[in-house]
């Protein structure tokens, strides 16, 4: 559900049209000057600023502290407001800004611990990563006081933007590792599922395993591990908690679609690199593309850093966070794509009698409370408690339980390894970097100039003693983890005799390994689908990698439409509808204009009603329709168990009446010829502003709607939705590259969306056409070659007064 957030704007009826073009020059003062020459606080030597076409900068600096600098001060000009939204929702103060709709997810965030983390990071920054913080951070500060005007959003809402500090930097990456890390919702969503299901129905919720007995797991132990293979943590019984009214708000509050668009950093992704003996010029080759919820402005910024004796930093950054997530430098390519399970919920007692103490299944312990005072836009404040156990911070009292996470064993570990990985020049020293890296776990695939490419997951991961990450568990007096699995028995494999590694978010090992990276993933279709492309071929280049990046070739529906369709009973009603998707099925390719693609994802859609909503209440089957990776395991699960007890005594006719629920849905929107339904009349993609909705009138100057498309949900050319909301895609490729890793490195890409983060610029969503086409829009090597603006920033020279 999306909350319309009370904002405090003036409305105006009727405007005289000198007032109105007042308003728009005002608006527009802020817009980002790319040429001219600005002297500013903080820099130690002058700084050259190359601008392509598309407003992508080029920064050439004597120092990495002044290129950083440079960032920041690109970042505030920018991308100021989703800067101030990232560190808000980190640090648990979105309400000051946009008011008491938002409290709760401030007060769930506290208590989740998030900005608790954001000290301890930076509490354990070296100091060569704290005065790079600091350089970044004056470059964000000096782009503020730059501005003629406040951004759009600030005048929109009446309001200033305050200054960045170091906090700050360390808050979003906080944000990031809860953000990525979160399955706390998982667990409390088959929680709430346990307490309305028998065993017999709410098994199929309680395993994962991969339907493909051939699926291409990216690892195995025997590639790189020598230690056991047996799993030894425990499955335990489904336990019922009773009212879940309190933990199930929270899981609402911390949800990133409660939170405006811009104010969460989640990074799905597929990423491959393909080694010199499949290539066509015999050079590796980098591909990657990050999937993140969309809006306006992108998640990404894109910028190049050129500093030093011939140093490169180059890529896709988060505004707000001096390093890059996903980048290049002279030698080395890397990209990180989310997996793992680092959270576990668990729960204690609690006696009002004993305020003071908690029970944790062997013992009563002193209970700590911390108290913050939570300011409201309007100037209320409201004073909130958190509950601290050993386990960690309660998230619910009724019933009590704590939230494990990793956040808690990051020990003096922290963000000087994502730097460290930034600026490795040396496999070997890449791959140490990537070993220290504490949150969150990811895959990361990488490949240098050299011919070398590998996959590793980084991350602390834990070693779980009771349970397996799918439920929340009881204490029982000890620690619910056996400490963190070694850095050195993590997944990971360099330069493997395939000559290419692939992930996709999809599960990352088999059963045989001791440990699990995580539940909850992914399902395989486009991890298959990545594998049989690279297989096909030995003369991979750069169309290939971006022709398979927007691939939409349907796994999912060759491996269960013809079981779906088996079971259809004959109709006469159904004859053209099947008769169109049995030839799509000959090529199930999602293309826009697909009506057999359509069809099946109705179809797809219709069953999974049929199958759930008359057997779960209202809000919990609303829920389950939110996690698409829950729903697909159960639904391909059950394809191959006609006998369940969901089937309730029907396969045959549950199926049939599933696909003919579909049809009158589409006959119904489309009209009765099959023959002229196209998926694209009904799926769309939608790039929304985050004040995009908040007042009528304003989403046609923020948003950018109705972007026909193809693809799907599973497929490896992402177009994303919760099931909740069909067709209407809000998730896909933030970014899309490909580097072709002969140095000096041919990189190539795109993003949907543009620099800017000001509506009123041209460079707000001058990428969005190039994306939707498919094209990657090349970059240049260096920044004297760039044809375009140039702003140069120079050292303000200050006299013996400061002055």
């Amino acid at each position: 559900m999306r909350l319309r957030w009370k904002l405090l704007i003036l409305v105006i009826v009727a405007v005289p049209l000198s007032a109105l073009l007042a308003f728009v020059w005002l608006l527009a003062g802020s817009r980002m000057e790319y040429s001219g020459e600005f002297a500013l606080e903080g820099l130690d030597a002058p700084v050259s600023i190359h601008f392509d076409s598309y407003r992508r900068p080029y920064v050439s600096a004597e120092s990495l502290d002044d290129a950083l600098f440079a960032q920041g001060y690109l970042h505030a000009r920018q991308r100021l407001w989703q800067m101030d939204l990232l560190r808000r929702a980190g640090g648990a103060r979105l309400s000051a800004l946009l008011g008491e709709d938002l409290l709760e997810t401030d007060q769930s965030m506290w208590r989740a611990g998030v900005p608790e983390l954001a000290e301890r990071l930076q509490a354990n920054a070296s100091p060569k990563l704290r005065a790079l913080v600091d350089a970044y951070v004056s470059g964000i500060n000096a782009g503020i006081e730059s501005l003629r005007q406040p951004p759009p959003e600030y005048l929109l809402l009446r309001s200033e933007p305050e200054r960045f500090t170091a906090l700050d930097a360390f808050t979003v990456a906080a944000l990031m590792a809860f953000d990525v890390a979160g399955n706390h919702d998982r667990e409390l969503l088959r929680l709430a599922l346990a307490e309305q299901l028998d065993s017999e129905h709410m098994q199929v919720f309680l395993s994962e395993n991969e339907q493909d007995p051939d699926f291409p797991y990216i690892w195995s132990p025997s590639e790189s591990s020598d230690g056991p293979t047996e799993s030894t943590n425990e499955d335990h019984a489904v336990i019922s908690f009773g009212w879940l009214e309190e933990p199930l708000a929270f899981a609402d509050a911390v949800d990133v679609d409660r939170r405006p668009p811009g104010a969460s950093i989640q990074f799905g992704s597929n990423g491959w690199v393909v080694g010199p003996g499949k290539t066509a010029d015999g050079h590796a080759l980098f591909a990657f593309d990050s999937h993140d919820r969309l809006g306006l402005p992108n998640l990404f910024y894109e910028i190049h850093l050129f500093f030093g004796d011939g140093r490169q930093l180059r890529g896709w950054t988060v505004p707000g966070l001096p390093a890059f997530i996903n980048g290049f430098n002279e030698q080395m390519a890397w990209g990180f794509t989310n997996i793992g399970d680092s959270q576990d919920l668990v729960r204690i007692e609690l006696d009002p009698a004993r305020p003071d103490e908690y029970f944790d299944g062997r013992d009563w312990r002193p209970l700590e409370r911390e108290r913050r005072e939570f300011e409201i836009r309007g100037g209320e404040t409201v004073s909130t408690e958190r509950l601290i156990t050993h386990y960690g911070p309660l998230i619910s009292q009724d019933p009590p339980l704590a939230l494990r996470w990793i956040a808690q064993e990051i020990g003096d570990s922290g963000m000087d390894a994502l730097l460290e990985m930034n600026l490795a020049i040396h496999r070997t020293d890449f791959e140490a970097a990537m070993q220290r890296f504490p949150a969150p776990v990811s895959n990361v695939t990488w490949a240098d100039g050299d011919g070398h490419i590998g996959f590793r997951t980084i991350g602390l991961l834990p070693k779980r003693r009771l349970g397996n990450g799918l439920m929340p568990v009881e204490a029982d007096g000890e620690d619910i983890w056996q400490g963190m699995v070694p850095s050195e028995e993590m997944p990971n494999l360099n330069d493997p005799e395939r000559g290419y590694v692939a992930a996709a978010n999809a599960r990352v090992h088999g059963p045989e390994w001791t440990w699990l990276v995580g539940h909850d993933n992914a399902p395989g279709y486009r991890m298959r689908r990545i594998v049989d492309v690279l297989e096909q071929s030995d003369q991979h280049d750069l169309d290939s990698m971006r022709r398979l990046q927007r691939d939409q070739y349907n796994v999912q529906a060759i491996q269960k439409a013809p079981r779906m369709l088996a079971a259809v009973e004959s109709d006469s009603g159904r004859e053209i509808a099947v008769k169109i998707l049995q030839d799509w099925l000959n090529e199930p390719v999602n293309r826009p204009h697909a009506a057999g693609a359509l069809i099946f994802e109705t179809w797809y859609l219709t069953l999974v009603e049929h199958l759930f909503e008359p057997v779960l209440d209202a809000d919990l089957h609303e829920r389950l329709l939110r996690q698409n990776y829950l729903v697909n395991h159960a639904v391909e699960a059950l394809l191959s168990d006609p006998d369940s007890p969901w089937f309730r005594g029907d396969f045959e006719g549950m199926i049939s009446a599933s696909l003919d629920q579909a049809l009158d849905q589409l006959r119904d929107r489309f009209g009765d010829d099959p023959l002229k339904w196209r998926l694209d009349s009904i799926q769309e993609l939608e790039l929304e502003h985050a004040l995009g909705d908040a007042v009528t009138g304003l989403e046609r100057w923020l948003n950018r709607k109705s972007y026909p498309v193809g693809g799907g949900h599973a497929t490896v050319g992402r177009a994303g939705f919760p099931y909740a909301r069909p067709f209407r895609v809000n998730h896909g490729a933030s970014v899309r590259t490909v580097i072709e890793m002969n140095p000096p490195f041919k990189a190539h890409a795109v993003i949907p969306g543009g620099q800017s983060g000001h509506f009123l610029s041209a460079h707000y969503d001058d990428q969005v056409a190039a994306w939707l086409d498919g094209r990657l829009l090349p970059l240049a090597t260096d920044p004297s070659i760039v044809e375009g603006p140039v702003l140069r920033l120079i050292p303000l020279q200050m006299d013996n007064n400061g002055r």
